[in-house]
């Protein structure tokens, strides 16, 4: 009986987790309907609890448009942008230092422009933009530039990488003499 009342308990505490985990999503999906930003705020913006919503840092927004517009230039790779705005005296959560990786993400992060993305759906933001869109799509450009390999282009070879040496193991290259194909 012990075993049964057990069950019955574990089923009733599974029920209410799933409950309640359910009725979490409901509320954060009601939230990104209706515009509100339903985490922590991300840098540059603070949470205004009694209105439930993300108002501008006034204080960390001047250095967040300040790294858009030098990276939109093309001018600062991420590191140099970490290492202006780092001196400028932005921090992050905990008064940390930013990383490289944590400039990347606040210049590809589509809040800033108004909008939310949250598992990759896209919501109309209530909240005030810290920059315009033209100036979020530069720095997209930039970042797509800046990402372009900058070795050469194999030549799609019919064999490449389909056969080694029977001596030393390396595989077949190919190369093109006056037109012609060589195997070696």
């Amino acid at each position: 009986q012990g075993k049964f009342m057990l069950s019955i308990a574990f089923g009733q505490s599974k029920y209410y987790v799933d409950n309640l985990s359910e009725n979490i999503k409901r509320g954060i999906r009601q939230k990104l309907r209706n515009g509100i930003w339903p985490a922590w705020a991300p840098l540059g913006y603070l949470n205004d609890k009694n209105n439930r919503c993300i108002v501008v840092d006034q204080e960390k927004a001047v250095f967040i448009k300040k790294a858009f517009e030098l990276y939109s230039s093309g001018e600062y790779p991420l590191s140099e942008i970490r290492k202006i705005i780092n001196s400028l005296g932005l921090v992050g959560k905990k008064e940390k230092m930013l990383s490289v990786s944590n400039y990347q993400y606040i210049l590809k992060n589509p809040v800033y422009y108004g909008v939310i993305r949250f598992k990759g759906e896209m919501y109309e933001g209530r909240h005030e933009p810290i920059i315009t869109k033209k100036l979020f799509d530069k720095c997209q450009e930039v970042m797509k530039q800046k990402s372009k390999s900058k070795t050469p282009e194999l030549k799609p070879y019919t064999y490449r990488g389909m056969f080694r040496c029977g001596e030393c193991g390396c595989f077949i290259t190919t190369e093109t003499q006056k037109g012609h194909n060589y195997l070696r």
